[in-house]
């Protein structure tokens, strides 16, 4: 029978209940639901191919919720509705593999994969050739599942091979993961180790890092750290905010005498596939070493075009039997290998190399090149970190350099060819001033990093502060965009975030492009940014690892500006999202006087961050909600506040664990995950009813 064809079967969700004749037929029912759900949620999450209508899908999702409530003894941790728990974890607890996760030993070319299938065919005694299991390597982090008797039972990292942590509450928000595994025709055995690779594809991590940018917070280096620090939250919803993904690829513990192991790698992925787990699409068999080495020159030319990282290919012996005869030493496996991709490399000269100063005073190297494409993408500038690399690299301007792209994103000096080093060439060494401001630099005790001690004094940390302070997430005053806040600064019109305050329609005059009514206009946007919540401007500070999720927490715990003066170290501590570095520097910054200073001209101009009041007694109270696409009557920024001021949770990503989503113009994809999920759709018009309320 199809899966549409045993949706049609199903009754309505009131009628399904008044025939639960006793609590036999409500766990039967919940069974068959589960069944279902996981398919088609395989089909969906999985596959890609929908095999029912979301309608459909509500109502099946809707009607385990209801039996689930009437009957909670039959509410289990794998339930498709137990996506994502609720509870915040105080930490990883550490659990030991049944079967130790082992490394892989790399090849580097064809002379290392030759040896290696000349090495398996020396112990496999009269054995001519051997088929591989060829599979890309992905650049993720490795997963082991544990499932009991079909059901997941604890997720964990790899760790060091034999003791890894459990990360089962945030694996639970993958939605590609089963929680129960599906039993096709294959017997599913009592306990079965899986493992597999977690990863975010590039286009995800792209925006995730914008959007950490945009909010003021630190980004992801590459997608495999992007990948690595969504599994290591305690916090469920946060990981479930991630884009994660997952491909199964390997076997650990069984324990059943009566289950038989398939008797091939790609015949343990077939079952895998079955069981509803995914599997890379690009996995093949090679017949020979000769297949082996086409496969990797195949993938490595599609490389650039796949939706995720691989830093190379996986060869496994195919038939599990020789695997076992080969066995394994005490770190890798004798019947599989890694052969890794060369770093694709451009060769450029270094046409000059500048110090860049940044919001907070970080003065960062910065070379020019000769522009060189790289995979794809012209790049003509690198940022070089720190002077300690410098050292390291020994860079000089002038200089022939091999470049690379850091996770095929982020372009990085990897070596300089000494060989062609023109006489002459002089050492980079930090500058002993500020670049902009001519001010003293200073390199803290445990920091890589050279930093301008002038702060607001000096003209870029000003500027970059000045921008800041009037962005959408900060002030939000419209119309003050980088080159006018630069042309405001160099006319000696603003110094301080207090003198946009201060300023008139005539002062504006001598700009370039300032008519009468663009004047009065940009006042007028001036004056309209004096009310704000209090959550903003303490986020337009520009207080060091205070990101708008942090400006948000301080404004939540200290309520109003003047104590939110008064903070100490004991109190900020308690606070969630909040540890040992970032309440130095909020402490750092609140004991500058001239700081102090600054905020006391503020609140004197009339700016007013007031306080976000929390009610309880709203219906959006306690409940999680997600905003989607755009607003007529309000605006997105202000509708999360007010979100926020009623007592809702407003998260940035749909999960099971959501209770609403507020949709608007051109909502996207959240709605149509929202839909599958069978969560509440609420409408603008709605929304403002509701907070009306």
């Amino acid at each position: 029978m199809s899966s549409m064809s045993i949706v049609g079967s199903f009754l309505p969700l009131q009628v399904s209940l008044q025939l639960m004749k006793d609590s036999s037929d409500a766990k039967k029912r919940v069974q068959e639901l589960h069944n279902i759900i996981n398919l088609h949620s395989h089909n969906y999450h999985s596959l890609d191919k929908p095999t029912i209508e979301d309608h459909e899908y509500d109502s099946l999702f809707n009607e385990l919720l209801d039996l689930e409530k009437n009957f909670p003894e039959y509410l289990y941790g794998h339930s498709p509705t137990q996506r994502v728990g609720g509870k915040l974890l105080d930490g990883f607890k550490k659990v030991e593999h049944v079967a130790p996760m082992l490394s892989l030993d790399n090849a580097f070319n064809e002379e290392d994969m030759r040896d290696f299938n000349k090495r398996v065919l020396d112990r496999l005694i009269g054995v001519e050739s051997v088929e591989f299991s060829c599979e890309p390597k992905l650049d993720g982090i490795a997963v082991n599942l544990s499932y009991r008797n079909g059901n997941l039972e604890k997720a964990t990292t790899r760790g060091d091979g034999r003791i890894g942590e459990d990360i089962t509450h945030n694996i639970k928000t993958l939605n590609t993961i089963p929680l129960s595994l599906m039993n096709q025709n294959s017997k599913i055995p009592n306990f079965i180790e899986i493992r597999g690779e977690v990863f975010i594809e590039k286009s995800d991590f792209i925006a995730a890092n914008k959007k950490a940018i945009n909010a003021g917070e630190k980004s992801f280096a590459n997608p495999r750290n992007a990948a690595a620090g969504s599994l290591r939250q305690l916090d469920p919803a946060i990981a479930a905010s991630r884009p994660l993904k997952y491909f199964a690829h390997g076997i650990g513990h069984i324990e059943d005498n009566e289950f038989q192991l398939p008797k091939s790698q790609s015949e343990i992925l077939k079952l895998y596939s079955h069981w509803g787990l995914p599997i890379n699409p690009l996995t093949k068999v090679a017949r020979d070493i000769e297949e082996c080495k086409k496969y990797f020159n195949d993938l490595t030319n599609k490389r650039q075009k796949l939706p995720y990282e691989i830093d190379g290919v996986v060869y496994k012996v195919n038939d599990i039997n020789k695997q076992l005869s080969l066995g394994q030493v005490s770190r890798a496996p004798r019947w599989a290998i890694a052969r890794k991709f060369p770093a694709e490399i451009g060769t450029t000269y270094v046409k000059k190399i500048g110090f860049q100063v940044g919001r907070v005073g970080s003065i960062t190297p910065v070379a020019e090149f000769n522009p060189v494409n790289i995979g794809g993408v012209v790049v003509s500038h690198a940022s070089i970190h720190n002077f300690d690399e410098i050292d390291r690299l020994d860079v000089r301007e002038g200089d022939t350099v091999n470049i690379k792209r850091a996770g095929d994103v982020i372009p990085q000096i990897i070596s300089v060819d000494i060989k062609k080093r023109k006489k002459g060439s002089s050492k980079i060494y930090p500058p002993e001033k500020c670049p902009s401001c001519n001010s003293s630099l200073v390199k803290p005790e445990g920091d890589a990093i050279l930093r301008c001690t002038a702060g607001l004094d000096c003209p870029t940390q000003k500027s970059e502060s000045l921008i800041h302070f009037v962005s959408r997430n900060a002030l939000n005053i419209d119309g003050l965009g980088e080159r006018i806040i630069q042309l405001l600064v160099d006319k000696k019109l603003v110094s301080d975030f207090a003198d946009l305050f201060k300023l008139k329609a005539n002062d504006l005059s001598s700009l370039e492009g300032f008519a009468e009514k663009s004047s009065n206009n940009l006042i007028k946007s001036i004056q309209n940014g004096k009310t704000t919540t209090l959550s903003r401007f303490i986020y337009a500070l520009g207080i060091r690892e205070v990101g708008e999720a942090t400006a948000m927490n301080l404004a939540l715990n200290f309520k109003n500006i003047k104590n939110f003066l008064k903070a100490n170290e004991e109190n900020l501590l308690e606070i969630n999202d909040i540890g040992p570095v970032a309440s130095s520097y909020i402490l750092e910054f609140l004991d500058d006087k001239e700081n102090i200073l600054l905020i006391e001209r503020l609140l004197k101009l009339g700016v007013d961050p007031q306080e976000i009041k929390v009610s309880s007694d709203n219906p959006f109270s306690s409940m999680s909600v997600v905003i989607t696409g755009s607003f007529n009557a309000i605006a997105r920024s202000q509708l999360k506040e007010e979100l926020i001021r009623v007592g809702a949770r407003v998260s940035s990503s749909v999960s099971s664990r959501t209770d609403f989503l507020v949709v608007g113009d051109k909502p996207g994809s959240k709605l149509k995950k929202a839909t599958d999920l069978g969560i509440r759709i609420i409408e603008e018009d709605e929304a403002l009813e509701i907070l009306d309320t």
